[in-house]
């Protein structure tokens, strides 16, 4: 089991919705994509000066669930969600958004 980290950082100019980049992945991998195997641990670390809140929108259960979908606390400046557990087949892709700010989205892709 690997313990992942997805940092929410700011856009590149101001005004610009945050970003979220996987850390530890290739080099070549798409923007906002984590390739993780079941049983790994992801967590959210916010580095920028707003509150965000990761939703998972689509793809295969994280433990625990919450009415459906998976919606961690918010995450305050500075710090960071608990780890939770991927699950799913290989190739399934799990996609999340931020509640707080729609147009920042990312994926998990089960390996």
């Amino acid at each position: 089991m690997a313990d992942w980290s997805i940092q929410i950082v700011p856009g590149a100019n101001p005004g610009d919705p945050a970003v979220f980049v996987p850390q530890n992945q290739p080099s070549a991998t798409p923007g906002g994509t984590l390739y993780a195997d079941p049983g790994d641990a992801v967590s959210w670390d916010n580095k920028t000066a707003q509150n965000h809140q990761p939703l998972q929108t689509t793809g295969a259960n994280l433990t625990p669930l919450t009415l459906g979908s998976l919606l961690w606390d918010p995450v305050t400046p500075g710090h960071q969600t608990a780890a939770w557990v991927v699950s799913g087949t290989k190739g399934t892709v799990i996609t999340y958004t931020c509640l707080l700010h729609g147009q920042e989205n990312g994926s998990i892709t089960v390996t």
